[in-house]
């Protein structure tokens, strides 16, 4: 297979993966604004993490802003890395509870793998840092 093949492959790998994790978390977002018009079941696991329902909206804004820096491709390294330490939070907030550790406590991780494996793959900048040195 020829190395444009290939690279053809990873970028559009990439941007596939990047798409899901950026359409999870654009939903995600969005809905910390209409918090009071989700669904009695929604707002019991939103009410487990024990945040206050009137903080919401800034954990969506903080959310959105770093989400539209990573969709810029100029900042999108700058936007992973915001998006990285928003996902931590959401970590500790579900180890802080007690959640389960495969499917709630590590959803975050499975998130960012996405954001940064579809990084890797779409942008040769991240490849070139992470290279090992000889």
């Amino acid at each position: 297979m020829a190395e444009s093949q290939k690279s053809k492959g990873a970028l559009w790998t990439g941007r596939i993966l990047s798409g899901l994790a950026i359409l999870f978390l654009l939903f995600d977002g969005v809905m910390k604004f209409f918090m009071d018009k989700l669904p009695p079941e929604a707002l019991e696991a939103g009410a487990a993490l024990q945040w206050p329902i009137e903080k919401m909206p800034i954990v969506g804004t903080l959310l959105l802003i770093s989400l539209v820096i990573h969709v810029i491709p100029r900042t999108a390294v700058l936007g992973a890395i915001l998006l990285t330490g928003y996902l931590g939070g959401a970590i500790a907030s579900h180890v802080r509870v007690g959640n389960p550790m495969f499917s709630h406590t590590l959803f975050p991780v499975y998130v960012a793998i996405l954001i940064w494996l579809g990084l890797y793959l779409r942008d040769s900048r991240v490849r070139l840092l992470l290279q090992p040195s000889k």
